[in-house]
């Protein structure tokens, strides 16, 4: 039974996870703000009730939305269908949820937009299909050198970041490390034909040539003495334009030992994935992540002195990291997992306390620890250094533990904590979603897996928003993306499979507060891509744990989205 008042102010909705639920897998909802005492699950085929039961009751204010939330557990239906929600109290409407789905597989359309989502961010060549979002042929002239505007070289390809098209070496290598992680994990889940790309049907799983578009750009990246530069972009920001029609002189950037690590570890796990498909390009691969290795040898300090920054007068993206051992860690293992060779695992070895000695950050483009320690909890050491591994394996129990915690205090189930929703804050969540399922593959524990799944639900809809955080994805998902392609485009929807960055506490538009809760700071606006820019590095850790957390899916899938 419910109890109590909700506040009359506050919206009143049921929140699900859009896409749906596994067969096998715990099913909740959430009644947000509003009293009812019991609630029925309808088919939508046939409106027919196929289970009810009462309403938990709820739980008191949640900090960081101050909604109220009341349970809604439907576990114990097991059947395949497209279902709604009824929640009945005193009102005179009985509320109703989004649609959503209960499936073995029921990830799996999901995976496939998310994971397709980065061909219409392909940059140097023209993009389109029956699908109708596309562009002509883009930045065929990339690009001079900032600091000798008289001399180029030949940059073109990768891809556009986020919401605008400049192209960043740790983005994208951090990008593309995830994704090959994903395929690592769970290979059934990515096949040749699976996205329908420019390149399916030649026998390679598509999920690897998306991703060796990208690594052909780094290459391109890296200089002769192995150093890998750290940007090509617009001196500024001069509006928003289709890819096409950029007028702006996009530049190469100096170098920097985090955009040289960062390209080391990603070209390293590719060739390590693609040595079975395309064997000469793993070995170009393997080449440029040992030349880059050697230059990061004979300039082990971080470069720039503090990380890299704009030069006077630049501004946009600026990626800098004040310190790259953790990119360097990550690089020594995957040079290690690819090569054999000792002396990478030695300098792990040498260093490896340094990942979290002060604790474990969130996955980004800044740090990349988590990535680190799973490199070295995966590869195989003959029984070498089994007191480091074990340490590894505690620091990171220890940390999902501590991500236990926020999960448990948090009415919504999520992971981040009050003063975490800073800029991308949804990849922040499923940054710890990543640190869970290492946790669960480590212990087999299900609490640490079911806690990242309540994040992936969060996402997907089952939020104080009660939008899926991705473009194309749920049965009511975010319009309106700060993506450029996707609004001067005209498209009656934006480019499907995009996760935005979410809710943002910390710096707003205009200096206007859209809500006092941080959960709630948040608008399905374009001009605010403070909280609504999609960026490929968000989207690629959407990708991994979706396939973490979904069951393998047999090869007949098929897109479903349209324009």
């Amino acid at each position: 039974m419910i109890t109590g008042c909700a506040h009359s102010t506050e919206k009143k909705f049921i929140a699900v996870n859009q896409v749906g639920y596994e067969i096998e897998s715990s099913k909740h909802a959430y009644l947000v703000n509003a009293e009812a005492t019991w609630f029925e699950l309808v088919r939508t085929n046939d409106s027919k009730v196929v289970y009810s039961d009462l309403i938990k009751a709820h739980a008191g204010k949640d900090t960081s939305t101050g909604d109220i939330i009341s349970v809604i557990d439907f576990t114990e239906f097991n059947f395949d269908g497209e279902y709604v929600i009824k929640a009945f109290g005193t009102q005179s409407e009985p509320y109703m949820s989004n649609k959503f789905k209960i499936s073995q597989n029921v990830y799996a359309d999901a995976l496939q937009i998310m994971s397709r989502s980065y061909y219409y961010h392909r940059c140097g060549t023209q993009v389109g299909d029956e699908s109708g979002w596309g562009y002509e042929i883009c930045h065929m002239d990339d690009a001079p050198f900032f600091d000798n505007p008289g001399k180029s070289l030949n940059v073109t390809g990768g891809w556009h970041d986020a919401g605008d098209y400049n192209k960043f070496t740790v983005n994208t290598a951090l990008s593309a490390g995830l994704l090959l992680y994903a395929f690592e994990a769970k290979p059934d889940n990515f096949w040749d034909n699976h996205l329908r790309i420019p390149e399916s049907g030649n026998g390679i799983p598509d999920l690897l040539d998306e991703v060796s578009w990208a690594l052909k750009w780094l290459l391109k990246m890296q200089r002769n003495d192995g150093a890998v530069h750290h940007k090509v972009s617009q001196e500024k920001w001069i509006g928003e334009y289709l890819p096409h029609t950029d007028s702006s002189t996009r530049y190469i950037f100096d170098i920097s030992s985090a955009a040289t690590a960062s390209f080391t570890a990603a070209v390293a796990i590719g060739s390590r994935h693609l040595k079975n498909y395309d064997p000469d390009f793993s070995l170009i691969l393997k080449s440029a992540a040992e030349h880059a290795w050697s230059w990061l040898e004979e300039n082990p300090e971080n470069f720039p002195t503090g990380g890299f920054k704009n030069p006077e007068g630049v501004t946009g993206g600026q990626y800098d990291d004040p310190s790259d051992i953790d990119e360097r860690l990550w690089a020594a293992m995957e040079l290690y997992k690819l090569t054999g060779q000792d002396k990478y695992l030695s300098f792990f070895i040498e260093n490896y306390r340094k990942l979290y000695e002060s604790g474990i950050p969130p996955i980004s483009w800044r740090d990349v620890n988590s990535l680190a320690m799973r490199a070295f909890l995966h590869s195989e050491i003959s029984g070498k250094h089994l007191e480091e591994k074990d340490a590894v394996r505690e620091a990171a129990i220890r940390h999902a533990d501590s991500v236990l915690e926020v999960h448990n205090q948090n009415s919504y189930n999520n992971l981040l904590r009050y003063d975490q929703y800073y800029w991308g804050s949804n990849s922040v969540g499923l940054a710890y979603s990543f640190d869970l399922i290492q946790a669960y593959k480590i212990t087999g524990y299900a609490k640490y897996k079911n806690a990242a799944l309540d994040q992936f639900h969060f996402i997907m809809g089952r939020n104080p928003l009660n939008l899926s955080q991705v473009t194309g994805v749920g049965s009511a998902p975010v319009r309106h993306p700060y993506h450029q392609l996707s609004e001067m485009g005209r498209f009656s929807n934006p480019v499907p499979g995009m996760l935005v960055g979410g809710p943002n506490n910390h710096r707003l538009l205009n200096d206007r507060m859209i809500s006092p809760y941080p959960a709630k700071n948040y608008e399905d606006v374009f001009k605010n891509y403070l909280v609504n820019e999609p960026a490929i590095n968000f989207t690629a850790i959407l990708v991994y744990v979706t396939s973490a957390l979904s069951t393998p899916t047999n090869q007949s899938a098929i897109i479903t989205t349209s324009n």
